[in-house]
């Protein structure tokens, strides 16, 4: 299941509108052009992405129909606008409401991800591309960050109680073993000092894996042509992409992290001290959430697979607790 590659898809798991309801959205957003053609992409979790074709433009765009949270509409938009000279991202050409949907007509950006990349048969130098990956990181971590409240990072006691939260929900404790609960609750409060904290305030993707990353060969070599999906993106510390792109680096080569690492570090991140404790506990928190989010019934290879990777996590957790004593 390397990078949800397995988890449910929001096609599967949502009905597509139906057809007159998507001419409609395109209707209302070019009322002077003629839709040809639309075909779902599949491999979003959350939204739907549509790509659309006129019968006057050779050029695609994407229907991006937004199912989980209609602001993250808005924050797309926003960060498109101040990201546009520095970091590959589609713009947003209108954005609207119909029929109870919010919906946006995006630019279409060439390429496959990278997860399709890494887990397909094309020929590919996972050093060289995973270091670009890791000096496009460095990009986004230093960019400016929108001053809106809803940016805003989480203090340490904030991950702490969150994560405490997650723990109580009934979905977290059906779906882990009493022994599992008590060793997260162990660590929580062992490490809860290496969670980030509110004076770090670089720009955060919050889900950036190779899921949401585009490359495209470009004259023989692969090459990062967009990075997807800013909906959950906020001001914070950029271990909680590093988390992300790493959470499933032990099912690759290990030149997979190497390289990433140095791309970060090219691009002026230098990670310091516990960091790696740091990511195992931003990581456990993520996937503590998507459990409490998750739907045991309908989602239940995205459900095994978070399983699997808390049990991974907090055996690196006591592999470190071990060395420790010895």
């Amino acid at each position: 299941m390397t990078f949800k590659a397995n988890w449910e898809k929001a096609d599967t798991r949502h009905p597509l509108p139906e057809s007159s309801t998507i001419e409609g959205m395109v209707k209302l957003a070019y009322p002077d052009k003629k839709l040809t053609s639309y075909m779902m992409i599949s491999g979003g979790c959350a939204n739907l992405n549509i790509k659309i074709n006129f019968d006057d433009d050779k050029q695609s765009f994407i229907l991006r129909i937004y199912l989980r949270d209609k602001e993250a509409a808005y924050r797309e938009q926003k960060l498109g606008n101040l990201l546009k000279q520095t970091v590959p991202v589609p713009m947003v050409y209108h954005m609207d409401d119909y029929e109870g949907y919010r919906f946006a007509v995006t630019e279409f950006i060439q390429g496959i991800t990278l997860r399709d990349l890494l887990l397909g048969n094309e020929p590919h130098d996972v050093g060289d591309i995973l270091f670009k990956v890791g000096a496009m990181l460095a990009k986004i971590a230093t960019c400016p960050i929108l001053k809106d409240k809803e940016y805003e990072n989480l203090s340490q006691d904030g991950y702490l109680s969150f994560a405490k939260e997650c723990l109580k929900h009934p979905i977290v404790i059906e779906q882990s073993s009493p022994n599992t609960l008590s060793k997260i609750n162990f660590y929580l409060e062992k490490h809860a000092p290496l969670f980030p904290d509110e004076q770090e305030t670089h720009l955060v993707h919050a889900d950036f894996d190779p899921a949401n990353i585009l490359v495209d060969k470009i004259d023989g070599i692969w090459n990062v042509t967009g990075v997807l999906d800013w909906e959950f993106s906020f001001s914070g510390s950029v271990l909680c992409d590093v988390a992300n792109m790493l959470r499933y680096a032990h099912q690759m080569p290990a030149v997979f992290e190497e390289s990433f690492l140095q791309g970060l570090h090219s691009g002026g991140i230098h990670l310091v001290g516990d960091w790696r404790i740091s990511v195992h506990m931003l990581n456990l928190l993520s996937l503590l959430d998507c459990l409490v989010r998750g739907d045991p019934k309908n989602r239940p290879n995205q459900c095994t697979d978070i399983r699997g990777l808390i049990d991974h996590i907090l055996e690196e957790l006591d592999k470190n607790e071990n060395n420790k004593t010895h």
